[in-house]
């Protein structure tokens, strides 16, 4: 609580307030060990300096268990806070939690929009990696299908790079105020493509390429992309 005598303010907090936040856990996230879908949150919680914990999925447990996957999917977030899945769900409250939405609501629903983007684009890449498994044919064809300025105004499903590349701003993230989760949703969305468009995505994106540099620059990212808790593994098929 706040307690204010004349232009002096002081923040009391209560002994149970205190003792409640050392008996907070740490943040624990479910998932198999691999980026995939849980690479977003850690690279967020990197980024806030929140020190978390892996455990691996017992995948027998996420099919039958409806209360702790209500959907059978992962990953699972728990905080002490929430104990939610659906990896946009975990995003959004992180988002919420970690000042991640911009200034304004225009900015949340900004955030909002991109992310949606994202999924749209991620949707196919999933496709390219467990379905098509990268065959040289599947991936020209998802490359002009996604990527190529002839394909914009064609029915891609939303899912094309250059509608989320329009919306680095001047600032040299999504938003104009500052970094929101819409940067990293981009970012790993890129990471994922300069891993298998390498001379493509350098010599046609190459404002992209430099966000994805700039980002990976940003304090706590650095450390995390550098560091032995990201790991080597992308997709669960090792392709990718």
């Amino acid at each position: 609580s706040l307690k204010q005598e004349g232009t002096h303010i002081e923040l009391v907090v209560s002994l149970q307030d205190l003792i409640q936040f050392l008996r907070m856990p740490r943040p624990t996230i479910f998932y198999f060990p691999l980026r995939g879908r849980a690479e977003v949150i850690k690279l967020v919680l990197s980024y806030a300096k929140v020190e978390f914990d892996v455990e691996n999925i017992d995948y027998n447990v996420m099919k039958k268990d409806r209360t702790l996957y209500p959907f059978g999917q992962c990953p699972r977030f728990a905080d002490g806070v929430v104990d939610i899945c659906q990896s946009n769900t975990i995003l959004r409250y992180l988002a919420r939690k970690y000042d991640l939405n911009g200034k304004a609501e225009a900015d949340t629903c900004a955030v909002d929009m991109i992310m949606e983007g994202v999924e749209s684009l991620r949707i196919k890449y999933v496709n390219l990696i467990y379905n098509d498994k990268l065959e040289e044919s599947a991936m020209e064809k998802y490359w002009q299908d996604h990527f190529d300025a002839s394909t914009t105004e064609g029915r891609n499903g939303g899912a094309h790079m250059l509608y989320l590349r329009s919306y680095i701003k001047e600032s040299g993230f999504c938003l104009e105020s500052g970094i929101s989760m819409a940067d990293f949703c981009l970012f790993d969305l890129v990471d994922l493509h300069i891993r298998i468009f390498e001379d493509k995505m350098n010599s046609i994106f190459p404002d992209l390429v430099e966000f994805h540099a700039r980002m990976s620059e940003l304090p706590g990212v650095k450390e995390y992309v550098a560091g032995p808790l990201r790991l080597a593994r992308i997709n669960g098929n090792d392709l990718g």
